[in-house]
């Protein structure tokens, strides 16, 4: 008697993949977004260290003085009168303040003009501008030039657009003249 075997109902062996996987490598889109994020946190530190600090001017403070009520004896009165314009004989004069007109902070940057930044185009311009007491640019010219026409009239049209902190000179705002420079760099 044969028997026979039925291949249909077997259970085929399992088999255990021994391949391994390659290791997936880092999104070349991750590397260079994370290289751009240094760059510009970089870029960012170096731009504020280099910065102008600027030195806070201390002023002396003044003199307190009361005033007497008004129900106080007229010898008391008098007393304090009479202190108070000894007080202001004593307290020391404010120093005549003296400084040449700058940009204000809050200007804005000019505009890079495209056709230079494409072409990686780079320079310094320096302006002259005359500045009346109130601040405003009066008159706006190019002292050195960058060498090329476009980064120059940008300048200019920077410069005529900004407000400045006018010149002081024993304590009273003046009218002057200040050279500016205003840099581009291609990034």
């Amino acid at each position: 008697m044969s028997t026979s075997i039925n291949n249909e109902y077997r259970t085929t062996d399992t088999v255990e993949d021994t391949t391994i996987e390659p290791r997936r490598s880092t999104s070349s889109v991750l590397l260079m977004l994370l290289a751009f994020a240094v760059t510009a946190g970089g870029l960012i530190w170096w731009s504020q260290s280099r910065g102008p600090v600027e030195t806070p001017v201390a002023t002396l403070p003044g003199t307190v003085i009361e005033e007497p009520a008004a129900t106080t004896p007229a010898k008391d009165r008098a007393t304090a009168s009479a202190n108070r314009e000894r007080a202001e004989r004593a307290a020391p004069r404010q120093a005549a303040v003296s400084r040449d007109a700058r940009p204000l902070a809050s200007n804005a940057e000019p505009k890079y003009p495209a056709s230079m930044l494409r072409a990686g185009v780079g320079g310094t311009v320096v302006v002259l501008a005359e500045v009346d007491a109130q601040g405003n640019p009066v008159n706006v010219s190019v002292v050195e030039r960058s060498g090329e026409r476009d980064l120059d009239r940008a300048a200019l049209s920077a410069v005529k657009q900004w407000r400045f902190e006018p010149a002081m000179r024993n304590g009273k705002a003046i009218a002057t003249s200040v050279k500016v420079p205003v840099d581009f760099k291609p990034i």
